[in-house]
């Protein structure tokens, strides 16, 4: 299987690669894939005594749950190296932990694998949730590397896809000396899957492990002292997808009519989309400001675009009222995206019914009285002002949502747990 596996996936670079190459020329990345293939290029020196851990995100979601984990892991005494598949992760990696090292995770191509860890030298690697690729897993075996697959989740429909090809994937997943998932329900999967049920628990999802703090008038007053933007009632519309621009202008415009305060923050979830949502906003002769770009008249705007990385959830303290995008009907198949950061902040969040890729999240936010499903524009506008009009609803929807967060943290500290082991093999290991 692995050399069938490895055959494939060399014919497939080879017949791809020039595609990745031009992409990120037209992106400005030059050196993106050229890291990726290569590897660092250089032995990367260890301290002796200090195990080194090798953490793998996927992109910045996966970067933002690993959030706490990482400093839990240097609390130990240990050594982390950060790599993400894109580059949007990286950035968010130096942004949540500066000073560390963060690098580009390798393409599956032997020689980039190969040559990726004999620069890094890892004890032990920890993945996060997803991005697995086998032929570096088969390489850490063979070297006797620990592998950890850590707050892992799984959908039904994934799971039935992979099903197909249980064959390859139930040896692959048994390549982990641990897997964590996010509940009891993605562990049965993985089990399902071929996983080692006794290597495979479930621990919780790292991404409730952030701070739930009231972010307090006064920081909320220097957040928009910071951006330039007026006081008032602020409708913070996060991680958008194309389309539901509409969709969110139209409900807040109705809810404006009766509340005259009324601000709208839009943060688009892709970069690539930030323009497209601007020229949207001016066609529709909007007083509208964004965020790259301030102005001195950026006092007298009603539409906020957000159209920097990394400042969502910093801009979500600010909300009376949170929407979490890709969740309606648009150009796009939905799916949602995480609700925790506005949760974490006392914040009443809705979203659409296109939730499926947090299924388990949304309904236990839903069940918790945190969270508020809207099917389109009406019932959106409809909600926005039945929270506006009786604020002290908002308020106790949003401790539901705080309390939520609260009652499911602890995935850290399990995870920390069952990394142990691991851990002090490593430190014996770099000590001798």
């Amino acid at each position: 299987m692995r050399l069938i596996y490895t055959i494939i996936y060399t014919l497939g670079f080879i017949i791809t690669w020039p595609y990745w190459l031009l992409r990120d020329l037209a992106h400005h990345k030059p050196y993106s894939f050229k890291d990726r293939f290569l590897g660092p290029g250089r032995m990367l020196p260890k301290k002796r005594g200090r195990p080194r851990i090798w953490l793998w995100a996927l992109s910045s979601g996966e970067i933002l749950a690993a959030k706490k984990l990482v400093p839990a892991l240097e609390a130990t005494g240990a050594e982390v190296v950060i790599t993400s598949t894109t580059a949007i992760g990286r950035d968010a990696a130096l942004r949540v932990w500066p000073g560390r090292l963060v690098l580009a995770s390798p393409l599956d191509f032997e020689i980039s694998t190969r040559r990726f860890l004999d620069s890094v030298a890892p004890d032990l690697m920890v993945l996060v949730e997803t991005d697995i690729w086998p032929g570096i897993l088969w390489q850490m075996r063979d070297r006797g590397i620990p592998k950890a697959l850590v707050s892992a989740r799984i959908s039904p429909k994934s799971l039935r896809g992979y099903g197909y090809i249980k064959f390859f994937w139930g040896p692959v997943l048994r390549l982990f000396n641990l897997i964590t998932a996010q509940s009891a329900d993605d562990r049965e999967r993985l089990v399902n899957l071929g996983a080692d049920p006794a290597t495979t628990t479930a621990t919780g999802d790292l991404k409730f492990d952030r701070e739930t703090a009231d972010p307090g008038k006064e920081e909320r007053a220097a957040i928009l002292r910071e951006a330039g933007w007026p006081e008032g009632r602020w409708i913070v519309a996060g991680s958008t997808h194309a389309g539901e621009e509409a969709i969110i202008i139209d409900a807040w415009s109705e809810a404006k009519k009766k509340h005259g305060d009324l601000k709208l923050l839009i943060a688009p979830r892709n970069k690539s989309d930030f323009e497209a949502v601007w020229q949207f906003i001016k066609a529709r002769e909007l007083p509208a400001a964004h965020r790259e770009a301030p102005a001195a008249t950026d006092m007298d705007k009603d539409i906020f675009l957000l159209d920097t990385l990394g400042e969502l959830d910093v801009f979500y303290k600010i909300a009376e009222i949170a929407l979490v995008g890709k969740s309606w009907a648009a150009q796009h198949k939905g799916g949602g995206h995480n609700p925790l950061e506005p949760a974490s902040k006392g914040k009443p969040v809705l979203f659409g019914p296109l939730t499926h890729n947090y299924r388990w999240m949304t309904k236990a936010l839903l069940n918790a009285g945190g969270g508020l499903m809207v099917a389109g524009q009406a019932e959106l506008a409809a909600a926005l002002d039945d929270l506006l009009e009786h604020p002290e609803k908002a308020r106790a929807m949003g401790q539901k949502a705080r309390e939520f967060v609260r009652a499911n943290q602890g995935a850290t500290a399990h995870t920390l747990e069952l990394l142990g082991p691991f851990l002090e093999k490593a430190r014996q290991r770099e000590s001798d």
